[in-house]
């Protein structure tokens, strides 16, 4: 049976609305109307997010069950990595972009861009010949064993851990107990969400390229987009923005989110006792409604091989497992209180009363040794003072942290509310002096709503984890009836983020700590169970790993690099190109680019530092040993990896951009309400179009797609079956990796068949005109009968001592033979001259080879007439006939090339056409939004006349 296109569109309606309410979806704190309904917008949440993930896809079993096209056959719905090394799953954005296309929207193809970039390992890398590898990417890591993983904490490290969790064929849960409750007769907060957080965090130039490579401008809006792409002079981000942002990335990438999950307490287990392989036992607790959409108990127990604590400085991970992480330390920084304030923004009259004579907010400042921090955010501004002992003492501060906001139906702890107030009197005076925009007539004096709206800490203190991850278990093959016990087992168990240190607001390397420890975390991940290319040092070219690694030496080896990853991450020893976030003009990434596009007189771009999961290249105590595998000729000898990378994205881009424009030029966008099924295919171009086609839904195959028949079924369900079989043995025994070669990239070819192409024109014009060569000219191209009979009837130099190269095709190999007037023959005393001596030139192999032919010479028959043409030559000439034969023939390959280039001639006159056609639009285009300004201007101008 299959689906019909309309009832297919009527779904994809579906579906693109929430999905296009789901990307739009952003934190507001204040009362913002939309530009276009002028209705105020809603203040979302990360709940409001995951809701919506549920009607689109989470609770819809039709959109699970979708079955998409890839290049090693369709997809098979609800089996991950971690069920079968060799499955072939789909992530939910691939399920849902093979449903809706582009949805109408011009800017989702970026989107599901971005996200087929998103760079694979392991499992998760599919195939060389997959389009989201670009037929170029080999597998960075291929001995990754899929593991079932915990993240606790839905916070931004938590989100970034889980999202690359996922891109190494890993499964991953994340447990967030914290669930915004508001009460709807009182409007007063229950409990406050995991994402009712709007302080600003310093980010690094590296977290910011993370963010765009993650959607962030495409899932962020103009306004929240600059303070994070635009202002890069003092970057900040909203923490609501940045898990919000991340949240989307993470479910459209499969992680499985359980909110209302809190993590309690997780015992080591060992389920097999066979292989001895430890897992944790997992205690939890759950809310109703986690209950009913997740089907857990109230408390429960679930089994987990990694546990990730991303839960903040009282990490709960971190205080129950102690005994192998320790206990955070301490240490007195200074006395130092903080303020934390969000202000509600100023209207431009306002601004200008304040002092702003352009009614622009002034710029951002970044604290320093000053402690005064000044963000511009989207719809608030972020404001924080760090005042000394003797200002808190003159203004009545106490030494007291304050975050509070009223429960519904519960008593108002007036002792808090009464320090709030004092903290907003203190905020008012001091942003009058520091001409800090508040305007106290606004709502909540100018401030957003509780209980973001003041907060007080004490940073008096500052805690560090000397250990941030701990691992020791047998290798997978381990046999307990052969090996004995193990003695020692400890599941991965690492912290990332502010669980393992504390985050320092006035160094602004919160972000920074945390992205490392979790990109360090999820290296771990990847590499428990990896002795074969794993030795806790960098690669190096000179010392390649050739056998595995014993497997004492390799849990010795994961433990010393995880204490000192952790010592690096703390310390942020970090590697030029991380610290600055650029790519080094005369590193081995940018050079060779350069002389790859070089060759083919391109500007080379310089494209973005993008953080690797592999810490060699993101700490500077390893640099040494990496710049080594790239010093002197080592240079173009070995492909960096992300230079590979980008020249792959560079070429694939071209064509992409090109099938974009082509497509704009010649297809019209139809309205939404116009908008069919395949119009959502046609109208844009997709970067990667192998894995969105869309094969099967609901049981039902796509238009134009074969039923996937019953035979075949059962033919994938047999070879699941046996997968299963085998898949323990597969784990316990793994094969070295099957490298697959990439292709070659097509661009190269095509310009190394054009040279080809050029340079055998050269030669059949040069054979045509020349007739048969003459010796030492062009011998390779004439065959050996041709040159033989030349010699035979007398053409050639007659010289006792003069040789000629005769191209044997029959021999494989070019010989030397004395030239002679006539045809004579070889005899078995052809080894010497009549002086006695060795020709010069040939050894025995071709004296015996020249032999043979002579011999086979002397068996042809030579009707008389023709002899007597060949010793003495005239109108009748058969070399004359075949030479003139060879022409005609040659003259027609000539005319068929023509025709051809006549053909590519009229195929560059329509490119051509269509240029100026493309001109033409962006000229009008161009003159149009020139003259949208000028009326803007003008209305600008009037607007100031009348204030």
């Amino acid at each position: 049976m299959s689906a019909s296109s309309t009832w297919l569109n009527k779904i994809a309606k579906q579906k693109t609305k929430l999905l296009a309410e789901m990307f739009a979806m952003e934190p507001i704190h204040v009362d913002v109307k939309d530009p276009i309904t002028k209705k105020l917008k809603a203040h979302c949440q990360g709940e409001d997010i995951l809701y919506l993930w549920d009607k689109l896809y989470a609770t819809d079993p039709m959109m699970k069950n979708i079955v998409i096209n890839t290049v090693i056959g369709p997809s098979i719905p609800g089996k991950d990595y971690y069920d079968d090394i060799n499955a072939n799953p789909a992530m939910p954005y691939q399920q849902i972009r093979a449903l809706i296309g582009d949805g109408g929207k011009w800017k989702w193809p970026e989107i599901w861009k971005y996200l087929d970039l998103l760079p694979r390992r392991g499992p998760a890398w599919r195939h060389i010949d997959d389009p989201s590898n670009l037929s170029k990417i080999v597998n960075p890591n291929p001995e990754i064993t899929p593991l079932n993983c915990l993240v606790v904490g839905g916070g931004p490290i938590g989100l970034r851990l889980a999202i690359e969790l996922v891109l190494g064929g890993h499964r991953v849960t994340l447990f967030e107990g914290r669930r915004e409750i508001v009460d709807k007769e009182s409007g007063l907060f229950e409990t406050v969400g995991f994402t009712n957080r709007v302080n600003r965090p310093h980010i690094n130039n590296f977290c910011r390229n993370d963010l765009d490579r993650l959607n962030g401008r495409n899932f962020m809006t103009p306004k929240m987009c600059y303070p994070v792409f635009t202002n890069g002079h003092t970057s900040s981000i909203g923490i609501d923005e940045l898990q919000m942002l991340l949240l989307k990335t993470a479910l459209l990438l499969g992680v499985n989110f359980e909110l209302g999950v809190k993590y309690i307490d997780a015992d080591m287990d060992i389920e097999n006792e066979q292989n001895q392989r430890p897992s944790w036992m997992v205690s939890y607790t759950a809310d109703k409604m986690a209950q009913e959409r997740h089907g857990k108990e109230a408390e429960g127990e679930q089994r987990f091989d990694a546990l990730f604590g991303c839960d903040g400085g009282r990490s709960k991970v971190r205080a129950t497992h102690s005994d192998w992480l320790g206990v955070p330390k301490t240490r007195a920084y200074k006395k130092m209180y903080g303020i934390v304030s969000n202000l509600r923004k100023c209207s431009r009259k306002k601004l200008k009363s304040l002092g702003y004579a352009t009614g622009l907010e002034p710029e951002d400042k970044a604290g320093g040794t000053t402690g005064i921090f000044f963000y511009k955010a989207s719809y608030h501004n972020y404001f924080i003072v760090h005042p000394s002992s003797q200002e808190m003492e003159e203004n009545g501060i106490s030494w007291k942290g304050v975050f509070t906001f009223q429960k519904a139906r519960q008593e108002v702890d007036s002792g808090k509310d009464a320090l709030k107030d004092i903290l907003k009197k203190y905020i008012k005076k001091k942003a009058k002096e520091l001409k800090i925009p508040l305007d106290d007539s606004l709502p909540n004096d100018g401030f957003v709503e509780a209980p973001n709206d003041v907060m007080g800490f004490d940073f008096t203190e500052f805690y560090n984890c000397e250990k941030s991850a701990a691992c020791f278990v047998p290798p997978l093959n381990y046999n307990a009836e052969e090996d004995g016990e193990w003695e020692i087992h400890c599941p991965l168990v690492a912290i990332a983020g502010d669980a393992v240190a504390d985050p320092n607001w006035l160094l602004g390397v919160g972000l920074q700590r945390g992205w490392n420890s979790a990109f360090d975390a999820c290296f771990f991940a990847d590499n428990i169970y990896n002795n074969r290319t794993f030795n806790g040092k960098p690669p190096s070219q000179e010392d390649p790993i050739e056998s595995p690694v014993d497997w004492s030496e390799h849990m010795d080896n994961f433990m010393n690099l995880m204490a000192d990853l952790g010592k690096y991450a703390r310390e942020s020893k970090l590697s030029g190109e991380m610290d600055t976030g650029m790519l080094d003009a005369k590193g081995p990434v940018v050079v060779q680019i350069r002389r790859e596009l070089k060759a083919r007189n391109i500007e080379a771009p310089v494209p973005q530092y993008l953080p690797p999961v592999d810490p060699y290249d993101r700490y500077k105590p390893f640099q040494l040993a990496v710049k080594s595998n790239y010093k002197g000729k080592k240079l173009f000898e070995n492909a960096h990896p992300l230079a590979s990378r980008e020249l792959a994205i560079f070429y694939h881009n071209e064509k992409f951009v090109e099938k974009d424009t082509v497509i704009k030029m010649k297809v019209t966008r139809p309205m939404a309400a116009l908008l069919t099924w395949p119009k959502r295919f046609e109208c844009s171009a997709f970067w990667c179009d192998m894995s969105m086609k869309l094969l099967e839904i609901d049981g039902k195959a796509a238009p134009g797609e074969k039923p996937l028949a019953d035979e075949g079924k059962e033919k994938v369900e047999k070879k699941e079956k046996d997968n299963v079989k085998v898949s323990s043995k597969v784990k316990q025994e793994k094969p070295p990796p099957k490298v697959e070669q990439p292709k070659l990239n097509l661009l190269e070819v095509k310009t190394l068949a054009r040279q080809k192409s050029l340079n055998l024109r050269e030669n059949i014009l040069q054979a045509a005109l020349s007739g048969p060569s003459p010796r030492g000219i062009n011998k390779k191209n004439r065959s050996a009968m041709d040159q033989l009979i030349y010699q035979a009837a007398g053409k050639g130099k007659a010289s006792q001592e003069s040789e000629v190269v005769l191209s044997m095709d029959t021999l494989d190999r070019s010989i030397m033979m004395p030239s002679t007037p006539s045809r004579r023959k070889l005899g078995s005393n052809f080894g010497s001259n009549d002086g006695g001596t060795t020709p010069t030139g040939l050894s025995e192999t071709d004296r015996t080879a020249i032999q043979k032919l002579s011999e086979k010479l002397d068996q042809i028959q030579i009707p008389a007439p023709v002899a007597k043409t060949l010793l003495i030559g005239g109108e009748d000439d058969p070399i004359h006939q075949i030479r003139l034969q060879q022409v005609k023939y040659e003259k027609k390959t000539l005319k068929a090339k023509l025709t051809f280039t006549g053909a590519e001639m009229v195929k560059v006159e329509a490119e051509q056409e269509a240029l100026k056609a493309k001109m033409l639009y962006v000229k009008a285009e161009h003159d149009m939004i020139k003259n949208l300004l000028k009326s803007y201007d003008d209305a600008e101008a009037k607007l100031k006349s009348m204030v």
